[in-house]
């Protein structure tokens, strides 16, 4: 048996630092550079003071070259997959014949919640994997699977003997679990067209939800206010279960900690041990106390 994570992507786009063509803005380089080579054409003015107006206007000469600068630098992004937003990630995204998802519809007021760009970015990384093959790449079942049903937040695959593989589903509302619809939807966008491959038998399931309740005991010297403490730790600890509730993604107790560990905080105390999930599961931070304690 092999687990194959959901992350299949080899390229982390994350972690890309910005391509040579963004040039950094450095206002006084350009400005000294300006300068020099005005001083060079007119050597009568090389004594010029700071409120000379052709000092005036030789900052602004170098501010207007900087904003030139930055305006290439963000059409430059706009271009590029890691680094594109919005309306210009629909535009690259439409290269490869992929649209934003509406995760639920608009009702009333309430505006239509879409796909976020973090998740738009993953699944143009994984759509070369959708073509048709002899057997469906790992990434093509992901792929697949997300497109399928917008409500699936993240995928997982467990491949079994005898070409069996079992394809693992987590939603991306309360506690994760799928239900029999969803995950129906997504059985039949792999299945009967033989988008699974001619040598894999397929199963879908939704993710055994492993909950997690700690409590966490937040020790601060005498000044901050508890009550501000314990809404910034619960803020932050919240956004790191919600960025760790994937399919096969351990919590470990150091995690927690960390993640309660903001600025004024000399130590924290967590009554849990790691919450360990196999690849068929998902961990879920089902309630979450904090306690601020004084330190002596």
């Amino acid at each position: 048996m092999s687990d194959l994570a959901a992350s299949t992507i080899a390229v982390d786009l994350s972690r890309l630092a910005p391509p040579a063509a963004v040039r950094p803005l450095e206002f006084e380089t350009r400005f000294a550079e300006i300068l020099t080579r005005f001083r060079a054409r007119y050597p009568d003015h090389d004594a010029l003071l700071e409120s000379d107006p052709v000092m005036k206007l030789l900052e602004e000469l170098a501010y207007r070259d900087v904003l030139g600068t930055a305006e290439i630098n963000d059409t430059v992004r706009a271009l590029l997959l890691a680094f594109a937003a919005e309306e210009d990630l629909d535009h690259i995204a439409a290269r490869m014949n992929i649209a934003r998802r509406v995760i639920r519809p608009a009702e009333g007021n309430i505006p239509a919640l879409m796909e976020s760009d973090a998740e738009l970015r993953r699944r143009v990384q994984l759509a070369p994997e959708r073509f048709p093959l002899p057997g469906r790449t790992a990434g093509g079942y992901v792929a697949i699977a997300l497109e399928a049903a917008p409500l699936v937040k993240d995928v997982g695959l467990v491949r079994r003997e005898g070409g069996r593989v079992d394809v693992i589903l987590l939603g991306r509302e309360g506690d994760g679990a799928v239900p029999a619809d969803i995950v129906q939807a997504v059985y039949r966008a792999l299945e009967p067209d033989g988008a699974s491959g001619l040598t894999d038998i397929v199963s879908v399931a939704s993710a055994t939800i492993i909950p997690y309740a700690p409590t966490l005991t937040v020790h601060v010297r005498s000044g901050p206010d508890p009550t501000l403490v314990r809404n910034a730790v619960e803020t932050s600890v919240r956004a790191f279960a919600a960025d760790r509730h994937r399919i096969g993604a351990p919590v470990f107790a150091q995690m927690l900690a960390a993640a309660a560990g903001t600025a004024g905080i000399e130590r924290v105390e967590v009554d849990i041990g790691d919450v360990a999930v196999g690849p068929r599961e998902a961990a879920w931070l089902q309630s979450l106390t904090v306690n601020v304690a004084i330190a002596a």
